[in-house]
C-alpha cells in the first residue's frame, strides 16, 4: 500500500505558539475566506514525495540516512509574510525565512534531490525557499501583507523528519516514519 509522504523540518513547540498567534489574526481578518493549518503540524518542506510505495519509501531512508549525517545544525530566521501565486489572487498565506550563516540547508535540500531523482522520485527544479504555509485561501481576496507584523523567529534545525500524510475532513494528519539528526 502506498503512503503520501514529504520530508520536512519540523517546528520546535516554542515556535508554533507564535506561528499559531499570526494564522488567528489571518483568520479574523479575511473572515471565512481563509482556513488556518493546523499549527500543531507546522513544518518546512524540502521534497514533496508523491504517493511512495514501501520500498520507494526503504530507499528515501536510505538517501536520507547517508545524506544527512555529512550536514550540521543550522537555524532559520522566519521573515515576511506573503502569498503563493500573488497577492491579488492568493491559494496560500505563508510566513518565508530564510538560513542564517551558511547555506547549508539550501545545499542538503539539493543534494537529496538529486539523489532522489536517480531513483526516480522527482522533485522540483526550482531553488528551495525556506516557506511556513500559514492559511489556505477558500474564496477570493487580495491578501494585504503590510496588515500583519509577523514574528521574527529564529527556528533550530537540528533533525530531518520523512512524513507521511493522510487526508481526512478535518485537514491533513501527519506521522513521523523516519527521523536524521544533523550533525552538531
Amino acid at each position: 500500500m502506498s503512503k503520501r509522504c514529504f520530508i520536512a523540518i519540523n517546528l520546535l513547540p516554542a515556535a508554533v505558539k507564535e506561528i499559531d498567534d499570526l494564522t488567528l489574526k489571518l483568520k479574523k481578518y479575511y473572515k471565512n475566506s481563509v482556513t488556518g493549518v493546523q499549527t500543531k503540524t507546522a513544518h518546512l518542506t524540502l521534497h514533496f514525495l508523491g504517493d511512495l510505495s514501501d520500498s520507494q519509501i526503504e530507499a528515501v531512508k536510505d538517501i536520507l540516512e547517508n545524506q544527512v549525517k555529512d550536514f550540521k545544525t543550522a537555524k532559520l530566521l522566519t521573515d515576511k509574510i506573503s502569498a503563493f501565486p500573488n497577492l491579488n489572487e492568493p491559494k496560500i498565506i505563508y510566513l518565508s525565512g530564510q538560513q542564517i550563516g551558511n547555506e547549508s540547508l539550501s545545499l542538503l535540500q539539493n543534494k537529496v534531490g538529486e539523489e532522489l531523482n536517480k531513483i526516480g522520485i522527482k522533485t522540483e527544479n526550482r531553488p528551495w525557499t525556506p516557506h511556513l504555509t500559514l492559511a489556505r485561501v477558500k474564496s477570493p481576496i487580495i491578501f494585504k501583507p503590510d496588515n500583519f507584523d509577523p514574528p521574527k523567529l529564529e527556528i533550530p534545525v537540528t533533525s530531518i523528519e520523512l512524513m507521511a500524510s493522510q487526508l481526512s475532513s478535518i485537514g491533513p494528519e501527519y506521522k513521523i516514519l523516519a527521523s536524521y539528526n544533523l550533525k552538531y
